[in-house]
C-alpha cells in the first residue's frame, strides 16, 4: 500500500510539473478583414503553411507538454485542422487540445474563462496563433521560474527581442517603450508609443529605483511566461481585456497587489507576429530569406501537405512539379508550390505561389502572395495584393498595391484595380457573423456586381467594413500594406516600413511604401534633374580630389534623401551620371580610347555600383540607366557591348536580367532608337543564349 502512495504523489507531482501553453487562436479585429470571413487569421497561409502551424511547432520545440488552442470564430475550422494534423497522432510530443467559447470578445474573456474551467494548473505560456520563432524558449522558461522560486511577486515574464527603430519585424502599432530595472529585470514603466511626440516616466521609479533603463530598441514578441495566478487576476479585473491592459493595471496597482513584471531579452533569435498585413509581407520575406531557421520551407512543417521543395539561388524555393515555361524568370524572394505552373515570358518577383496554381503568360508578378488554386491569365500584372484560394483573374487585368481579392473572386478581363480595392466573392449583409472580427456584422458597401469595377466577367462585391467599427476601419486604412492616406490626402505622410540590407538582401528607400513600392514625390522631374546635376558635380569632385568610393556613397545618399529620389531612380541616375561625366571630360577621345577610360574608372568606383546594384530589379534600373545615356550619347551606343559585358564579368549584370531588358523594349518614345540599341548588342546576347543553352544540356545529360 505504500509503495501505491508514493506512486500516486510522484503522479501527482508530475502534473504539477506539466509545461502548459495557452494559444489564443481569435484575434478579435479586422485586420485581414474580408479573408478571415471564410478562415480564422491562424489558419491563414504563411509561406504556404497555417500560421497555427508555426505556433504549435515552435511550442513543442521548447518542450511544452500541453496546448490548449482557444478558439472562438471559425472554432470548427481549427479544430477540424488540428485533428487532421501530425499535433493529434501518438507521436505528437505535445497533447494540444482546443477549447471553444463563441461568446468571448478579447482575451481577458479567453482567460477569465480558462480560470473558471480550472484548466491552467501551472506556470504557463501565453501566445497568439500568428507568432513565428525560432527563439530558445526554454532559457526564458528556466529564467523565470528560478526568479519565481526566490520572489513569488513575479507573476509574468515578457519576452522582448533586441531590435533598434526602423527594423523591418517591428510593427509600429506595437512598438512600445519601458523602464526596466537593471539589475532585476522588472518592468517599472509600459507604454505604447503609437504616434506620441512626448512621453511621461513617473519620477518614483526614478527615485525608488538606482539604475533605470529606459528601453525603446525592444520588439515586443507577444510571448509572455505567467504564473497561475495570471488567470485569475483577469477574473478578479474585467476591465482587462488585453495584454496590455494587464500589463498597465499591474504596474498602477504593484504596491496594492504586489505583483511585479519582468522581461526576458532575446538577441540573435527571431520572432514577430503576423498581426497585420505589413507585418504579413515582412514575416513572410523573413521566413523566405532564412531568418526563421529552421523554420524554412524545405523542413515542411506543414501537417497536412508533405510538400518537397527546392531551396535555390537568390532565395528561390520550387517544388519539384512546378512547370516553369522557357523564358520565364524567377528574380528572388520567390515560392513556389506543387502543381504550379508558370507561362512563357512571366516574370516573378518576391512572391510566394501556392498549390496548383496556373499562371499564363507575360504575367508580372511583384510582392504578391497568391494561395491555393488560383488562376492568373495572359498578359497581367499584380503588384503587393492577395489572392486567396479558387481566384480567378482574367487577361490583361492589372491590379495595383494593396489589393485583396478573397475566396472565389473573378476579375476581369481587361481592367485596372485601383489601388487598396477589398473585394469577395458574396455581398456583405449584417448576418455575416463567422468572421474573425470583434463586431462582425459588415456593412453592404455594395450588394450588385458593378462591372466597371470588376470586369464584364467579373464576379466580386466590394468589402466596406461596418459604419460602427470607424476606429478599427481608420486605422486599417492607413496601416494595410504600408500604403498610408498620402494616396487620398497629398498632407499626409507614407509610414511604409524600411528594409535593411541585414533582413531580406535588399537597399530599399526608406519613404517607399509596403517596403518596396515606389514613393510619391512632389515635382518629380524637377527633384530628379536637381538630383542627377548634384551626382554629376560629386563625381567631378571626386576625381580631381581622387576620393575614395565610401566618400562617393555617403554624398549620394545624402543627397538621395535631400531631393526625396526613390531608389530606383538612384540606380538608374547613378550609372548615367559615371557615363555622362566621362563623355563630358573627354569629348574628342575616339570609341577605343572612350572605352578604355570607361571600363579604368568603373574599376576605380567598382564599389559604388556593388553599393547600388544588389538585385535584379537593381540591374533593370542599370540597364535602364545605360539605356538613356545611348541615346543622350552616340558614342555610348557603340562601346555598350563592351560595358555590358565588362558589368557581367565583375557580376554586377546577370545572364537573365540582360536577356531580359534585351527582348522587351520600353512602349515610350525613341523606339527606333531603343531598337538599334539592342541591335549593337545582339552579339553579346547570342553568346549568352548560347552559354544558357549548353549548360541547360549538360544538366540534362546529367
Amino acid at each position: 500500500m505504500a509503495s501505491k502512495k508514493k506512486s500516486g504523489a510522484r503522479e501527482v507531482i508530475k502534473e504539477e510539473d506539466v509545461l502548459q501553453a495557452v494559444v489564443i487562436a481569435d484575434s478579435f479585429n479586422i485586420r485581414f478583414a474580408p479573408i478571415t470571413k471564410n478562415i480564422p487569421r491562424a489558419l491563414m497561409p504563411l509561406c504556404n503553411v497555417p500560421l497555427l502551424d508555426y505556433t504549435l511547432e515552435f511550442l513543442c520545440e521548447a518542450g511544452i507538454q500541453e496546448i490548449i488552442v482557444f478558439c472562438c470564430a471559425h472554432a470548427e475550422k481549427i479544430k477540424a485542422h488540428i485533428r487532421n494534423s501530425k499535433w493529434s497522432k501518438g507521436s505528437s510530443p505535445a497533447s494540444v487540445r482546443t477549447i471553444i467559447s463563441e461568446d468571448c470578445l478579447s482575451m481577458g474573456d479567453a482567460l477569465r474563462d480558462l480560470d473558471s474551467k480550472s484548466i491552467i494548473r501551472s506556470d504557463f505560456v501565453l501566445v497568439n496563433a500568428d507568432l513565428i520563432s525560432n527563439m530558445d524558449l526554454k532559457s526564458a522558461i528556466q529564467t523565470h521560474k528560478k526568479r519565481r522560486d526566490k520572489d513569488k511577486s513575479s507573476v509574468m515574464t515578457m519576452v522582448f527581442k533586441h531590435a533598434p527603430a526602423g527594423h523591418r519585424s517591428r510593427c509600429h502599432e506595437d512598438e512600445v517603450i519601458i523602464a526596466v530595472d537593471k539589475e532585476t529585470d522588472q518592468v517599472l514603466h509600459y507604454s505604447k508609443v503609437g504616434d506620441k511626440k512626448k512621453i511621461a516616466f513617473p519620477l518614483e521609479i526614478f527615485k525608488e529605483h538606482p539604475a533605470v533603463q529606459l528601453r525603446y530598441d525592444l520588439l515586443d514578441c507577444q510571448v509572455c511566461i505567467c504564473s497561475p495566478l495570471v488567470a485569475p487576476l483577469f477574473s478578479d479585473n474585467f476591465d482587462y481585456l488585453t495584454r496590455d491592459h494587464f500589463v498597465r493595471g499591474l504596474l498602477i496597482n504593484e504596491e496594492i497587489l504586489g505583483n511585479t513584471i519582468h522581461v526576458h531579452v532575446i538577441e540573435d533569435d527571431y520572432a514577430a507576429r503576423v498581426s497585420n498585413l505589413m507585418m504579413y509581407d515582412a514575416v513572410s520575406k523573413d521566413v523566405i530569406a532564412r531568418w526563421s531557421y529552421p523554420l524554412v520551407p524545405e523542413n515542411n512543417i506543414s501537417t497536412r501537405h508533405m510538400d518537397d521543395y527546392i531551396y535555390g539561388r537568390h532565395n528561390t524555393y520550387t517544388c519539384t512539379d512546378v512547370r516553369l515555361s522557357r523564358g520565364c524568370i524567377l528574380e528572388q524572394d520567390v515560392m513556389i508550390g506543387p502543381g504550379t505552373s508558370v507561362g512563357q515570358n512571366s516574370t516573378i518577383r518576391r512572391s510566394i505561389i501556392g498549390r496548383n496554381c496556373k499562371i499564363g503568360e507575360d504575367v508580372h508578378l511583384d510582392g504578391t502572395f497568391i494561395w491555393d488554386n488560383v488562376t492568373i491569365e495572359d498578359n497581367c500584372h499584380i503588384t503587393q495584393a492577395v489572392l486567396c484560394n479558387n481566384a480567378v483573374v482574367k487577361r490583361d487585368v492589372n491590379i495595383e498595391k494593396g489589393c485583396i481579392l478573397s475566396y472565389d473572386v473573378i476579375v476581369g478581363p481587361c481592367i485596372k484595380l485601383p489601388s487598396r480595392t477589398m473585394l469577395m466573392s458574396e455581398p456583405a449583409s449584417h448576418d455575416d457573423s463567422d468572421s474573425d472580427d470583434d463586431e462582425t456584422d459588415l456593412d453592404p458597401a455594395a450588394t450588385e456586381i458593378d462591372p466597371n469595377i470588376v470586369g464584364s466577367e467579373g464576379k466580386a462585391y466590394l468589402y466596406k467594413p461596418a459604419t460602427g467599427n470607424n476606429d478599427e476601419v481608420e486605422d486599417l486604412a492607413k496601416n494595410m500594406w504600408g500604403l498610408t492616406m498620402r494616396i487620398e490626402d497629398d498632407d499626409d505622410k507614407s509610414s511604409g516600413i524600411s528594409d535593411n540590407e541585414s533582413q531580406s538582401g535588399d537597399e530599399l528607400d526608406s519613404d517607399m511604401s509596403f517596403g518596396d513600392g515606389e514613393p510619391l514625390p512632389v515635382d518629380e522631374d524637377e527633384d530628379s534633374q536637381m538630383f542627377y546635376t548634384e551626382v554629376l558635380d560629386t563625381l567631378d569632385r571626386a576625381e580631381e580630389e581622387d576620393q575614395d568610393a565610401e566618400n562617393i556613397i555617403l554624398e549620394i545618399n545624402s543627397l538621395k534623401h535631400a531631393y526625396n529620389i526613390a531608389i530606383k531612380e538612384v540606380n538608374e541616375l547613378v550609372v548615367r551620371c559615371i557615363g555622362e561625366h566621362i563623355c563630358v571630360k573627354n569629348p574628342h577621345l575616339e570609341n577605343v580610347q572612350l572605352l578604355a577610360v570607361f571600363l579604368k574608372l568603373l574599376k576605380k568606383w567598382m564599389k559604388v555600383l556593388r553599393n547600388y546594384i544588389k538585385n535584379s530589379e537593381a540591374q533593370k534600373h542599370c540597364l535602364t540607366g545605360l539605356e538613356e545615356l545611348c541615346l543622350q550619347q552616340d558614342k555610348m551606343k557603340v562601346i555598350l557591348l563592351k560595358v555590358l559585358n565588362f558589368l557581367y564579368d565583375q557580376e554586377i549584370l546577370s545572364e537573365e536580367v540582360i536577356i531580359h531588358w534585351h527582348k522587351t523594349v520600353p512602349s515610350t518614345g525613341d523606339q527606333a532608337m531603343r531598337i538599334s540599341i539592342r541591335k549593337q548588342v545582339d552579339p553579346f546576347v547570342t553568346w549568352l543564349e548560347e552559354a544558357e543553352e549548353e549548360s541547360s544540356d549538360d544538366d540534362d545529360e546529367d
